[in-house]
């Protein structure tokens, strides 16, 4: 038996109120190329009565939190019964390609530095709707396009060998809901001298549904103010995914395009006249769409044309709700150090 053969994979799974989702998840590992240890299913105070049902029929052990304690947590919990050299981490509304596993095996077989390597969302999303398609896009347009060499962890599709994990005290507890933990957990992995490798090819499909309202609360306040709280912890953090050049030029473009609007409003001191400066939001518009050219290119080829164009106001959203997580971020931040 070869030593990648001999690797023994532990998959772990926080659920709340799964259902069908979870038992879609449960039968894509069933089918995964590589042979599991072990699937433990960790109910976070699931109120629907059916994680245990789905998990046992799938063959899948199942945990039970006492209370609801939030994902990063279930996940510590998982970790510590699990037994597998490697811990496999997704979500209960995450379809794991059947290959999936078997991609992270070999990278830990080929490298033994590397201690984790996360994959990314694949580019058939299940739910049909214009925003998840979208949303579900654009996070593995993210990835696809980051380098090899990962600054951070990713639970919805990552592997981190197990004694590492436990060794860095696995995921903070101070996440008591679903936000950054497994970035939180790759910074601090990384700030240790541990190497993340992101691979392309490990991916899975993504069936979550999105809404504009879930999206901008995502956004602002269970990434983007708790990401910059973070970045003032780890400044030395490489600027990878959302925090490259390009991302940042494309979050003060979304700025002027705000400032612009209210500027050219009529009736206050300070309002401009149409033209020409009525032409400032859409060359802020214009900007963020020639930055994001490459994700619009894939959703055309995908999707077409009406899409993209329609994908375009998302973009700009989605460098307000950037925009508007940095000073509140900061304030959060401000606020953690004077307690």
């Amino acid at each position: 038996m070869n030593e990648a053969a001999a690797l023994t994979v532990s998959v772990v799974i926080p659920v709340f109120n799964g259902g069908d989702d979870l038992d879609k998840c449960l039968a894509a590992l069933m089918r995964s190329d590589f042979p599991l240890l072990e699937c433990i299913v960790v109910d976070d105070a699931s109120t629907d009565g059916r994680t245990r049902q789905i998990s046992e029929r799938h063959g899948a052990r199942v945990l039970e939190m006492e209370q609801q304690s939030g994902p990063a947590i279930a996940r510590n919990h998982g970790a510590a019964e699990a037994q597998g050299d490697i811990l496999f981490f997704t979500d209960a509304d995450v379809v794991l390609h059947a290959d999936a596993i078997s991609h992270a095996v070999a990278e830990f077989q080929a490298r033994p530095d590397v201690a984790a390597v996360i994959g990314s969302y694949d580019e058939h999303p299940v739910h049909p709707s214009f925003l998840s398609r979208y949303r579900n896009l654009y996070h593995h347009w993210n990835h696809q396009a980051a380098g090899p060499e990962a600054s951070t962890f990713w639970t919805g599709c990552g592997a981190v060998r197990r004694d590492v994990f436990l060794g860095q005290g696995g995921f903070s507890d101070e996440y008591d809901r679903p936000s950054i933990e497994d970035i939180e957990f790759g910074y601090r992995l990384r700030a240790q001298g541990g190497r993340i490798r992101l691979l392309r090819d490990m991916q899975g499909s993504h069936l979550k549904q999105w809404t504009l309202g879930g999206i901008v609360k995502t956004d602002i306040f269970q990434r983007g103010v708790p990401w910059v709280v973070l970045l003032k912890r780890f400044p030395e953090s490489p600027p990878d995914l959302n925090l490259k050049r390009s991302a940042r030029v494309a979050t003060a473009l979304a700025g002027l395009f705000l400032l612009s609007l209210l500027l050219l409003v009529p009736g206050h001191p300070a309002s401009l006249p149409a033209w020409p400066w009525g032409l400032l939001p859409l060359l802020a518009v214009a900007g963020i769409a020639w930055i994001q050219r490459d994700f619009l290119r894939l959703v055309r080829q995908l999707h077409g044309i009406g899409f993209a164009l329609a994908t375009v106001p998302m973009l700009v959203l989605f460098f307000i709700c950037c925009g508007l997580a940095v000073p509140l971020g900061y304030l959060e931040y401000w606020r953690e150090k004077r307690r």
